[in-house]
């Protein structure tokens, strides 16, 4: 039996429209497909007083907007934005009430918040949408298998890790204190780069008594530990010497969870730190020097030739070569250990991470817009690298500008990889087979190699040669030791307790080191910690970290 003619057409239309309808939805869900109708993706944002935006551009309407909008046909709505401090506060209230932004952007201080919103039901689950829609460089990079080995991404897991519902950018490690010493003051004096404590302690008194210049003040501090782990001119090295890390929460010798900085080994620090103290070869003013701009100009104006920081601590003393034009200043890992080790803690692997309200229809969409984001941003697209330029030669505050806030896209090891080929550059004058990351790094090894060169401390170039080349190459060397933290997130009890607590440590450890209490109070203070709130902080940690 035949079919009549219009049947017989219908059959092969529908023949054709329904694969291609198929066709279609199957190209929404990858990584760069373009909705065929505009989807509005609604979010809110920590307002910033300068975000230093070119004429015409705001938080929604910028160059990195408008090229998420023309790639992939999102468009972004900011229902509202206030002060950082209150961002948690108003989010909470839009909890309360049942309603929230599509996407919104949290911090490892807001964790909390998350568990709140996540054993309420009211987050998306966010796994078939990374692994349909996340680009290669997302996934190399922070995904489960990525740089970070699922260690940013285990805490946002359901119970029984079928179910991702919050999306983490990476905090990548190698940020430490390095020691970093004027090499032309050791030469005069006729010393060598120090290994141990001891040896560090012999420089400083070699200078105190022969001081190389006349208003010379001893070794830089700032921090001795609570939020001085990763900052610079912390005393974090000489703790690290006797395996303690204050201001984290770590495991000790046995295993168990504990606060760094009741750690025994925090006390054979104090006491190294109060004996220099005594002796002057730490700057006798530390205690009111309490602006980084004040030390850092301490540096770059030739009064201290010591300083703990970490591999970025150039860009704060970029005016050194202008200032000092004779002088020479270095990064070393030292003090190292009796093992010979240089011991680093890292920070916590997980960066700020991304949510999706339950129920939104697109939790896909928050993938194609942090593609579109680092393409642009880290330039694997060389024409959108063009466009945002600008806001980078205008210092745009990039947090702003990205519809993902601060959400962040480097591998764990990018410290140490840009090292590595700034240093491929610089001695052999070629890239070729190294790892590059991304065309931004290229661009410092450039400026390095360019340094190297011809020694003008031009533009970036110092910076990029003693930061990207020198600092970075002393990473994954033999005698590094990474520590991990244990947990890096808050519990329910800190708001209230750690304050007090923190005032407390601060307090007792500048007493200890300038002399006004004996070493001994650092048992009393272990003791007070945990009578005042600490045992309960630890309690929470254990069972969260489990």
């Amino acid at each position: 039996m035949r079919l009549p003619k219009f049947l017989l057409c219908l059959a092969l239309v529908l023949a054709l429209v329904v694969p291609l309808s198929g066709l279609a939805e199957a190209d929404i869900m990858t990584p760069y497909g373009k909705y065929p109708e505009t989807v509005v993706l609604h979010t809110v944002k920590r307002s910033d007083a300068q975000p230093n935006f070119l004429a015409g551009d705001d938080v929604v309407n910028n160059p990195m907007t408008r090229y998420v909008k023309d790639k992939v046909n999102v468009e972004m709505a900011v229902d509202w934005e206030v002060e950082g401090s209150e961002f948690p506060n108003k989010l909470s209230l839009m909890m309360a009430g049942g309603s929230l932004p599509d996407m919104f952007t949290l911090g490892a201080n807001d964790y909390l918040l998350f568990k709140q919103l996540m054993e309420n039901d009211m987050l998306a689950d966010l796994l078939p949408g990374y692994e349909a829609c996340a680009n290669d460089y997302t996934k190399n990079t922070v995904g489960p298998n990525g740089s970070y080995e699922g260690r940013n991404l285990d805490p946002f897991y359901s119970d029984d890790g079928t179910k991702l519902y919050a999306f983490a950018g990476g905090r990548y490690g190698y940020e430490h204190n390095q020691l970093w010493l004027r090499e032309d003051w050791l030469k005069a004096a006729n010393l060598e780069v120090p290994k141990t404590v001891d040896d560090l302690a012999n420089v400083l008194r070699t200078w105190k008594d022969n001081p190389p210049v006349e208003d010379y003040a001893g070794m830089l501090l700032h921090h001795l530990s609570v939020g001085g782990v990763y900052d610079s001119n912390s005393a974090s090295p000489i703790f690290a010497v006797h395996h303690a890390y204050p201001g984290a929460w770590v495991k000790d010798e046995n295993g168990d969870i504990v606060w760094g900085s009741t750690m025994p080994g925090v006390k054979e620090g104090l006491k190294v730190l109060a004996e220099w103290y005594k002796e002057g070869l730490i700057d006798q003013q530390f205690v009111t020097r309490t602006a980084g701009g004040v030390r850092d100009a301490m540096i770059t104006g030739g009064q201290a030739g010591a300083a703990f920081a970490p591999w970025w601590y150039v860009y704060a003393i970029g005016d050194f070569p202008k200032n000092v034009p004779d002088g020479q200043i270095l990064p070393h890992n030292a003090p190292l250990d009796a093992e010979g080790k240089f011991n680093i803690m890292f920070p916590g692997a997980s960066g700020d991470f991304i949510m999706v309200r339950k129920g939104y229809e697109h939790p896909e969409a928050i993938f194609k817009v942090i593609n579109c984001e680092f393409d642009m941003w880290r330039q694997f697209d060389e024409e959108a690298a063009e466009l945002i330029r600008p806001t980078r030669d205008n210092n745009v505050s990039w947090t702003y500008m990205f519809p993902t806030s601060g959400f962040n896209i480097e591998p764990n090891n990018v410290i140490p990889l840009v090292g590595n080929l700034a240093r491929a550059m610089v001695e052999t004058g070629s890239i070729e087979g190294v790892e590059t990351g991304n065309p931004m790094n290229i661009d410092m090894a450039d400026r390095a190699a360019q340094y190297a060169k011809d020694g003008l401390a031009e533009g970036m170039n110092w910076i990029d040669y003693h930061g990207r080349y020198i600092a970075s190459n002393l990473m994954d060397t033999p005698e590094v030791n990474i520590v991990y933290p244990a947990y890096s997130f808050v519990t329910e009890s800190m708001a209230d307790l750690k304050p007090n607590l923190d005032t407390l440590e601060q307090t007792t450890f500048l007493k200890i080191v300038v002399g006004e209490l004996p070493i001994d109070a650092f048992d009393q203070f272990v003791k007070d910690w945990h009578a005042q709130g600490g045992q309960q902080m630890l309690d929470e940690v254990k069972e969260l970290a489990k």
